[in-house]
């Protein structure tokens, strides 16, 4: 699995999981969730040194 692959994969799997077919929407969907679950875990790597 490349390194593009699993960045995007959480926006994929949400997009799979929905069954979005369009492809402006799947973009749409996996740029919100990518951006949500890797915000998340940027913050959570970055607390402990707070």
């Amino acid at each position: 699995m490349s390194p593009v692959s699993l960045f995007l994969l959480p926006g994929n799997l949400a997009s799979d999981a929905l069954h979005i077919q369009d492809r402006d929407s799947r973009v749409m969907l996996r740029t919100l969730v990518n951006m949500l679950v890797w915000n998340l875990v940027a913050v959570l790597a970055v607390l402990p040194f707070l």
